[in-house]
């Protein structure tokens, strides 16, 4: 009898812990009867509800930060419009330890809208950049250069409507000349050629020597290594202040294009008076320099 009563009772009890696991295994609970394990499942849930609790709260955090939105100004829509680049895809591009946003700014700065030929001015630039976009993003074309080009690129387009829409260009010769003289040498000439402004860029003084250049390379004239470049550019000044003269001949009445033409006549005037005084101040310092080595044999 004690038998039968102790069979039953563990029958009992299994039927009890089947039913209990029955019990655990639909709520989502699972039992695990070794301690250590146990003890680690409860250590992995806190790990889950701890990683879970610092996710909501950087997604918090992240709603409540405004996102930047980079706003462009003034600079950023020459770069645009005289470029044709994307601000962003710029911002994004590395080139050295700047972005090519940065870089392109640079050039940009003083770039200045084009007063008359606009879609030929902006055709014959676009060309340009697009010659020598390498040299732009790793700065090998002076920032003085590029902005004398555009600057002034009506003068290095002009008379070039026989090319038709889109068909204009600035003629590779000039860059010759820019490289033949050297950046250092091109802002001497252009502050020899007139005073500098208070802005700190000669605007004047690089529209002349644009005027020059441009007449260089439509005439073939170039540059002697052994001759002293201030001569093919008072020759230059020179041939230009006679057509002056003559046109002033020819014209009777004191009209517009009567005052443009003394205008130029002063222009030309002051540029070659401003050289002979480079000139002459040129030689004196030579001279003192000669008498200052005789001096100290």
């Amino acid at each position: 009898m004690f038998e039968f009563w102790k069979n039953e009772w563990k029958l009992f009890m299994e039927d009890m812990s089947s039913l209990k696991n029955g019990f655990l295994k639909i709520f989502g609970f699972k039992k695990d009867y070794l301690m250590l394990n146990q003890s680690e499942n409860e250590q992995e849930q806190q790990d889950v509800l701890q990683s879970e609790l610092a996710m909501q709260q950087t997604d918090a955090l992240a709603q409540e930060q405004p996102v930047f939105k980079y706003e462009p100004d003034a600079i950023d829509h020459k770069v645009t419009a005289y470029f044709g680049e994307n601000i962003e895809e710029l911002r994004q591009n590395v080139s050295g330890d700047r972005t090519q946003h940065e870089v392109l700014r640079e050039y940009a700065q003083f770039f200045k809208p084009y007063t008359e030929a606009q879609e030929m001015c902006n055709s014959a630039f676009r060309k340009y950049y697009d010659r020598h976009a390498l040299k732009f993003a790793t700065e090998e074309l002076p920032v003085e250069q590029a902005r004398i080009v555009q600057n002034n690129v009506d003068l290095f387009i002009k008379g070039q409507e026989v090319f038709g829409e889109n068909g204009q260009f600035i003629d590779s010769r000039v860059d010759t000349l820019f490289e033949k003289l050297g950046m250092e040498k091109v802002n001497q000439i252009v502050d020899v050629l007139h005073d500098k402004a208070d802005e700190g860029v000669n605007t004047q003084g690089e529209r002349l020597f644009a005027e020059v250049i441009t007449h260089m390379v439509d005439n073939g004239i170039k540059i002697d290594k052994q001759t002293d470049v201030m001569e093919p550019i008072k020759l230059v000044l020179e041939e230009k202040l006679n057509d002056v003269h003559a046109n002033l001949r020819n014209h009777e009445d004191w009209n517009e294009e009567y005052q443009t033409l003394l205008s130029q006549e002063r222009k030309y005037l002051y540029a070659l008076n401003r050289i002979e005084q480079y000139e002459t101040e040129k030689r004196i310092s030579e001279f003192e320099e000669k008498l200052n080595d005789l001096e100290a044999i």
